[in-house]
């Protein structure tokens, strides 16, 4: 089985990547500080490498329920939703913990030529979906075409737009041709379009499909208590034999509250949970539970609906930002247990030189001073700021939003809601002035780029920059190290400049879970692998 762009000078410069990537595991460990105390970066600790044994079930904890569960409309891209999509659909591609490498499972290889923009995917054969489908290539091709159809509204339609065309080779082959040169498109499939349903099945039932999807992984959906749990039980066709998936049922019960989470594991009711929290991990090291980490980019942010005011003012960004102070949100509003940040990118990450520029923080003066100059052109800054609805968020929020109203010429208000409906207000309807966002992922390719590249139809800040364009393009033509590096260090440049978002956490993927898990592996997306997922 040949791993994902492993031929040629393109895989020969993935490599010297991964190499770089590797030997700053440790540096990636030292920057978890009191974040939790896993091992950061590989994603399994020695407690869960151990084999799991065939049979039983396991109780994963889950912030909320899902709204939908096509790949279409499902955040399919983050730790909310992801584990119970690769439950349901398996994975074509999926993120190695550490490097971020593409790796296959549904997939056979991902290869591009020499110029980077003609790739080839190539299928395992005889896998077929749940309604004895095939899962071939015409599946993929349908599945990524509907992700650039505007009418499904996909959460990942900034990835699949790069794609400019597709074409079925042979059932197992697809070429596909992108817009631009992509050296790191394996990245954008293994994050963004892994997910497959069955195309025969989503058509001809699309209300029926909605209750019980049609995938070709692991596990089948068996129960539905909205707002309670979803239970997943052993797909008997599964491709991999009747060995895999380990477990017998899986199930998935919603608890939104950060401290009853903890305590459900603590006390045996429930075995894990995948959290994006920065405290979580050192609070689950303390009641002796199994911890694991994994450093992703961006982490916690403040972001700011460039499109509309009072936003669309930078000068309003700027401010916001130079009158808060990472480290002093970290001590209050996380008591000490994160590891505070300014940039996109995790300390002594490798994307990143030591000199890239900083987002501006902790000048009061200054925020005051652009601040009145706002409210002397009758423009004094007035928002709301949304948050999800957990403790932690809220706390932050409020933190916040106690800072901010301590200047003159401004006004906060903090809103809460549920995930799901925070989702749609901001990344669907955009409907939000600024808003807490948690970004968890791997790599630039392709979130960060969907996300601030002014072409993007999934770009929900609504920041146009021609300048981060242009090193958004130049970092996703290449795979050599010291080029993406040079091309993000402008990125940092030109974000430090216009502030459409304010870090202030480095992010960190968390598994904690009893110590009778076994087969554990979290990507750096944060899914949970679910074929090998089991007990001792």
């Amino acid at each position: 089985m040949a791993p994902a762009n492993s031929r040629g000078p393109l895989g020969r410069r993935r490599r010297a990547l991964v190499a770089a990537a590797a030997a700053l595991t440790g540096l990636f460990a030292a920057a978890c500080g009191g974040g939790g105390g896993g091992k950061s970066g590989d994603g399994v600790d020695p407690g869960v490498t151990g084999a799991a044994k065939s049979g039983g079930s396991l109780e994963v904890i889950s912030v909320t329920d899902m709204g939908r569960v096509d790949p279409f409309g499902a955040i399919s891209n983050y730790y909310t939703d992801s584990s119970r999509l690769n439950a349901m659909y398996d994975s074509l591609f999926y993120s190695e913990p550490k490097t971020g490498k593409p790796l296959p499972q549904t997939g056979e290889s991902l290869t591009a030529d020499a110029t980077g923009q003609v790739w080839t995917l190539k299928i395992k054969p005889n896998i077929k979906f749940t309604d004895d489908t095939p899962y071939d290539a015409a599946a993929v091709k349908w599945t990524w075409d509907e992700h650039k159809n505007p009418e499904r509204r996909s959460l990942v339609a900034g990835s699949a737009a790069a794609i400019d065309k597709t074409e079925v080779v042979d059932p197992l082959t697809l070429k596909i041709t992108l817009k631009a040169p992509n050296a790191n498109f394996d990245r954008v499939v293994a994050s963004s379009l892994a997910f497959i349903p069955s195309p025969t099945a989503l058509q001809n039932d699309p209300a029926g499909f909605a209750a019980k999807p049609v995938g070709a992984g692991p596990f089948v959906l068996s129960e539905w208590a909205r707002d309670s749990q979803m239970v997943f039980t052993k797909n008997p066709k599964y491709w991999q034999g009747p060995d895999k998936p380990v477990l017998d049922k899986v199930v998935f019960r919603v608890m939104s509250d950060s401290t009853q989470a903890l305590n459900s594991v603590a006390t045996g009711q429930s075995d894990l949970k995948v959290s994006a929290s920065s405290t979580d991990g050192a609070k689950a090291k303390d009641l002796g539970l199994g911890v694991s980490q994994v450093p992703v980019i961006v982490g916690e942010a403040i972001v700011f609906n460039s499109s509309k005011p009072p936003f669309d003012d930078p000068r309003a960004r700027r401010a916001v930002a130079l009158a808060l102070d990472p480290n002093e949100m970290n001590k209050v509003a996380f008591t000490n247990q994160g590891v505070p940040s300014s940039s996109l990118f995790p300390a002594d990450s490798p994307l990143v030189s030591a000199n890239a520029a900083k987002l501006p923080s902790a000048n009061r003066a200054e925020a005051q001073k652009l601040l009145d100059e706002l409210a002397a052109e009758g423009k004094p800054l007035k928002f709301t700021y949304l948050v999800p609805q957990n403790n932690q968020a809220t706390k932050t929020g409020e933190y916040v939003q106690t800072q901010l109203n301590t200047l003159k010429n401004i006004e906060v208000k903090t809103q809460a809601l549920a995930i799901v409906s925070y989702t749609q207000a901001v990344r669907v309807n955009r409907q939000y002035e600024a808003a807490l966002h948690n970004w968890t992922v791997s790599d630039v390719e392709p979130t960060v780029y969907a996300y601030l590249n002014s072409q993007s139809p999934t770009n929900f800040l609504g920041y146009k920059s021609a300048e981060a364009d242009a090193a958004l393009d130049q970092g996703r033509k290449t795979s050599d190290p010291a080029q993406r590096q040079a091309a993000y260090d402008a990125l940092m440049t030109a974000v430090s400049k216009d502030v459409p978002l304010w870090p202030y956490q480095e992010g960190r993927i968390t598994v904690f879970h009893k110590t009778s898990v076994a087969g554990l592996l979290l990507s750096n997306d944060g899914v949970l692998m679910m074929d090998r997922l089991g007990r001792r």
